[in-house]
């Protein structure tokens, strides 16, 4: 299994109306993931803007990094 510290990104500066499948979508195009998580306001449910992306392999992960990092989506530029 890998070390989380290389497979497990946080990723900023997401559009509020981006939905976590999206997120799973845009991420899970560039390698297995085994778990995805927006975050969201506990009350009303409202993106905060950042989630989580574990990948199964390190090398994913560095893959998504050089690929996503700096994209824009919609008025927002992930990082």
């Amino acid at each position: 299994m890998a070390d989380d510290s290389k497979t497990n990104l946080i990723v900023n500066y997401l559009p509020q109306s981006m939905s976590q499948e999206e997120l799973r979508s845009l991420f899970g195009s560039l390698g297995d993931i085994e778990s995805c998580k927006l975050v969201r306001d506990k009350v009303t449910g409202q993106s905060l803007g950042y989630g989580f992306v574990n990948y199964v392999e390190a090398g994913d992960a560095d893959k998504a990094i050089s690929t996503l990092n700096g994209l824009k989506l919609q008025t927002k530029t992930i990082k």
